[in-house]
């Protein structure tokens, strides 16, 4: 009888310390998850702002075509921002989306990880896709505030200015993709390039992956 009493004890006591460890577990994972849904939640937020801002953008760029569609550079400027914002619009959306899906109650933390991997590829990739067209951009935005602040059409005062300037900005955009797919070739995975190339998918989204992959290990 004592013999078993003990086995008794003993068993009780062992399922005290394994329901002790699940209780210190949860309560492991519970702020970290937080911090998670967070983290997702302000990124997809500040996707919602964005999505806002362009909408104002696509929305004056198609009134500015619309009204100097006479005038050939003035055409294509408007047209220009208003496919440019039309691409922003569903970049905002479809990053939001993808950040919902992570933050999806109930998901098993690999398919997370992997639809966070998903999102963080999805957004290094459209940051320069909407960077990238700057290098001529920027001279574009210049010639629409012109037009609609001073009433000065820049390309009709120096048309081989601009389209020397513009045609530079499209030489130094093919050089950094050329650049950028060399880098993404040769470049070591711990070299700080490679971290700065990972930071376009911002330090939001890194620290949600390695917070994520924390919990994956089950143990801080």
């Amino acid at each position: 009888m004592e013999l078993e009493q003990l086995k008794l004890a003993w068993a009780q006591q062992a399922q005290r310390i394994d329901q002790l460890e699940i209780v210190a577990l949860q309560a492991w994972r519970e702020p970290r998850q937080r911090a998670i849904r967070r983290r997702l939640r302000w990124f997809s937020g500040l996707q919602l702002v964005w999505l806002l801002v362009w909408i104002v953008v696509t929305v004056l760029a198609a009134g500015f075509w619309i009204e100097h569609r006479q005038v050939p550079q003035l055409l294509l400027t408007g047209l220009a921002f208003h496919v440019y914002g039309i691409v922003a619009i569903w970049v905002s959306i479809t990053r939001a989306m993808l950040a919902m899906r992570v933050d999806t109650a109930n998901v098993p933390l690999l398919r997370q990880l992997t639809r966070l991997a998903q999102l963080r590829r999805f957004t290094a990739l459209t940051e320069l896709a909407l960077g990238l067209p700057w290098f001529c951009l920027w001279l574009l935005a210049v010639q629409w505030l012109c037009v609609q602040w001073l009433g000065v059409d820049l390309y009709a005062m120096a048309p081989r200015w601009f389209l020397g300037t513009l045609g530079f900005g499209v030489a130094a955009m093919m050089g950094s993709i050329a650049f950028a797919r060399w880098v993404m070739k040769r470049l070591p995975e711990t070299h700080g390039l490679q971290r700065l190339l990972d930071g376009l998918s911002g330090c939001s989204l890194a620290r949600a992956q390695q917070q994520l992959r924390e919990l994956e290990q089950g143990a801080p």
